[in-house]
Formats: C-alpha cells, sequence, structure tokens
C-alpha cells in the first residue's frame, strides 16, 4: 500500500509556514522508513519527527507528527518522564500555535547550555 503522507513535503511546508511566524528550523534527517526529521535553529525548542511508526525510543523527540496514531491520542503525553507531544499528520498544521507557544516558553531559557552549530550543508 502506497503512504498517502509525504512527510517530506509536510516538512518542508512545516518549515516554511514556522519562517512566516519567526521561527527557523530546517530538515535534519529523511530516513529510508520515510520518516523526516526536522531540528530548530534554537534547539531548545526541542526537535520533531514525521513518520508512521514508533521511532527510537532513546531519542525522545518532543514533537511526533504521525499518520498511525488515531486522532483521539493526539496532544501532551508523558512517557519514560519525557512529555511528547503527537498529532495525526492530517492535522500537522494543528502543531504551529503549539511550537509557537514552545518558542515563547524557552526564550527566557540559558541559551548557552542548549546551543549548538548547524552543519552548513542543512542550512540550505
Amino acid at each position: 500500500m502506497k503512504e498517502k503522507y509525504k512527510f517530506g513535503k509536510i516538512a518542508q511546508e512545516l518549515i516554511e509556514k514556522l519562517e512566516s511566524a519567526g521561527i527557523n528550523a530546517y530538515i535534519w534527517h529523511k530516513a529510508t522508513t520515510g520518516s523526516v526529521y526536522i531540528r530548530f535553529e534554537d534547539n531548545r525548542i526541542g526537535s520533531i519527527r514525521l513518520g508512521n511508526h514508533n521511532g527510537i525510543d532513546k531519542y525522545k523527540y518532543k514533537f511526533n507528527i504521525r499518520s498511525d496514531i488515531k486522532f483521539h491520542a493526539e496532544g501532551w503525553r508523558k512517557e519514560n518522564d519525557v512529555w511528547r507531544y503527537y498529532i495525526h499528520a492530517e492535522h500537522w498544521r494543528a502543531i504551529i500555535p503549539v511550537l509557537i507557544r514552545r518558542k515563547n516558553q524557552v526564550k527566557n531559557w540559558d541559551s548557552n547550555k542548549y546551543q549548538y552549530g548547524i552543519p552548513s550543508y542543512k542550512k540550505s
């Protein structure tokens, strides 16, 4: 069965919409499984995983856009002492206000502890 959701296309649209909201993000990785990973210029915001299956638990992606979850499972969940946000791929646009709130939440956090350089090949 062909995957209904094209995660690369969703990721690119999401990045464009976030940029319009003043949040700089970029695609970090596209996996052979079809999953796409987004990081933020301000990595205190977290990261996003788009996919159709469970990811590797140890990576603890803060935000998850998934096509394999039920609509009633959307929202914040605490798993193994880590809070994660899940949203169905069909509703991916609804994550934008959540990410704007997150940006505002972290802006007063100490930035020295959390920053890292973005490789130049990831900036384009």
